[in-house]
């Protein structure tokens, strides 16, 4: 199935060549409020500002392939798209996001998530900024034990581009799979603050993400993971890894791991690098020309990323226009 946005930007649409939706999925003209008082601050905005809303639920063994167009081209300067969705027990869902904005937009993208026991999510997203544009991007996902969630998402573009995933596994033995790239260049902001709470035992978290940093950007990256005295055997592992291309790119980044519990497996890193000499001069050794192998080496530390994201999102070459 594929939708996208009306030209207006204010309601779902069927696009070309779609097939027809499930009965489970609903478009609504105005996201449904009732964030709760500890929710991200991205969803307290979110619940005073229409915006077109969208609601899906599986039943139990389910499975759909979903492709979301969020780039109107008549849009006005504030979008506020909100996706809903409810995985019941063993159903599939197989969701890429591709969000284009307009030049000096605010787009205020927000999602909740709740999968039960068994239920699977595999969601990619591109989010492709235009000149002067600000994303603000939030997302609470809630897993049940046996469930999968997997996200990708690449960024790049935004004058400033802020994203808030919050993961719980509300019992434990689920697993949760983060991966973020971010270019950033010129004097662009790319920020992400994640966070994944263990609320019970043999969770397991695999988190990379990864940053190409040039001109006078700045890349914040502020992952926290909790695992609290009831989540006794999990597995986490977190590495932040950042590619400075300018001396004068900026770059903080700050993982955080709260262990209580003691029978776990944790691990965390931060790397911050540059393009090697070394590696320049072996390509350049073999008849590759120095602007080639720069080239290269930026898209070689980038499509771990892009390899790992679903079969919906590597249709598109998400690197060309980026790189």
């Amino acid at each position: 199935v594929r939708l996208m946005l009306a030209q207006n930007g204010c309601n779902f649409v069927l696009a070309p060549g779609s097939a027809q939706p499930p009965t489970g999925l609903e478009i609504e003209s105005a996201p449904r409020g009732g964030a709760c008082a500890d929710s991200a601050w991205v969803f307290q905005l979110r619940d005073v500002l229409a915006g077109p809303a969208l609601n899906l639920q599986l039943e139990p063994g389910e499975s759909l392939r979903l492709e979301l167009l969020l780039n109107p081209g008549e849009a006005n300067a504030l979008l506020t798209p909100h996706l809903q969705i409810h995985l019941a027990d063993g159903a599939s869902l197989e969701l890429f996001v591709q969000l284009q904005s307009s030049e000096n937009s605010l787009i205020l993208f927000t999602s909740i998530i709740d999968l039960g026991n068994a239920a699977q999510l595999l969601e990619a997203q591109s989010l492709s900024g235009a000149e002067g544009a600000v994303l603000l991007s939030g997302a609470e996902v809630k897993q049940a034990p046996s469930s999968r969630y997997e996200r990708s998402a690449f960024v790049h573009g935004w004058a400033l581009a802020r994203q808030e995933p919050r993961v719980q596994q509300t019992d434990g033995a689920a697993h949760t799979c983060l991966k973020d790239l971010a270019i950033a260049d010129l004097d662009q902001i790319i920020d992400l603050h994640s966070s994944v709470r263990f609320d019970g035992p043999n969770g397991c978290l695999e988190q990379l993400q990864k940053a190409l940093v040039d001109d006078s950007a700045h890349s914040i990256f502020n992952g926290s993971v909790q695992v609290p005295r009831l989540a006794q055997g999990t597995d986490a592992s977190q590495l932040s890894r950042h590619m400075l291309l300018s001396n004068r790119a900026r770059v903080d980044a700050k993982p955080e791991l709260a262990i209580i519990a003691d029978d776990v497996r944790c691990s965390h890193g931060a790397t911050i690098s540059s393009l090697a000499d070394e590696e320049l001069f072996y390509m350049q050794s073999r008849g590759i020309k120095r602007e080639q192998a720069v080239a290269l080496l930026k898209k070689g530390f980038c499509m771990q990323i892009i390899n790992s994201m679903p079969a919906l999102a590597r249709s598109w070459d998400l690197l060309k226009q980026s790189l």
